[in-house]
């Protein structure tokens, strides 16, 4: 209850903790191990915030701001799994952010027979980068995100940049050498400046074999078999034609 904690407040003989939490939810399907990284820091209050807060609840009319120092992550680090960490580095001397609190009441008008009150907090952040207006009071977090591979590479994210490497160098490469390892072999007959003769030779054989010279047939396709077992009369039957 309230009276409870004015009263926790007041006691500086015992130490009183305040907890800030922060999470951060991303779409789990786009390659990230966990929908939710969140991580939460402790700090104790000093005696002499912990009296203004008391007396900031005591007086329901107050309107000043209590300073909380040094509590607030600025920058935080959400890689793929569920711990986000504060980056102390890119924090000015490695500390947290300072912010300030403000209990503020407002009567309830729907009701104007009610002395009914409406309290609620009002959290500001003292040092923001983006926002410049000191009226706006606002809360800025900065979130780094890990770059995660599409879940259909995630087998070979598993395994880091060796993983990656092996995939890539070793795995495709074979494939990329093993396609033009054999093209010595077999550009001898694909480079063939002109197959008009060779191309004649086929449609020969078929025609005697669909009249049924099977003799003949069996002359011509040995005629074919022969230019591709000399390549010198095979580079004779395909040179470009001259005028």
């Amino acid at each position: 209850s309230r009276k409870k904690m004015i009263d926790e407040l007041n006691k500086t003989d015992s130490p009183f903790s305040l907890v800030v939490s922060w999470s951060v939810q991303r779409n789990l399907s786009l390659g990230a191990k966990s929908e939710i990284a969140s991580s939460k820091q402790s700090f104790y209050l000093s005696n002499e915030t912990r009296t203004t807060l008391a007396a900031m609840m005591e007086d329901t009319n107050s309107t000043k701001n209590v300073t909380l120092t040094r509590v607030y992550p600025h920058y935080i680090k959400a890689p793929s799994d569920s711990l986000a960490k504060p980056l102390k580095q890119l924090m000015t001397g490695g500390e947290f952010t300072n912010l300030t609190v403000s209990l503020v009441k407002n009567k309830d008008y729907n009701n104007n027979n009610s002395d009914q009150f409406h309290e609620w907090w009002i959290v500001n952040q003292i040092d923001k980068k983006i926002v410049r207006d000191e009226q706006e009071r606002s809360l800025e977090l900065i979130v780094f995100s890990d770059k995660v591979s599409p879940p259909s590479l995630g087998f070979l994210a598993g395994y880091g940049i060796m993983g990656l490497y092996a995939s890539v160098v070793l795995v495709i490469g074979k494939f990329v050498r093993e396609f033009f390892s054999g093209i010595s072999h077999s550009i001898m007959f694909e480079e063939l400046p002109n197959v008009d003769r060779i191309l004649k030779l086929c449609t020969d054989i078929f025609l005697v074999r669909e009249t049924g010279e099977l003799e003949l047939e069996e002359d011509l396709y040995a005629k074919l078999i022969f230019l591709y077992r000399s390549p010198e009369t095979m580079i004779k039957w395909t040179r470009e034609k001259t005028n």
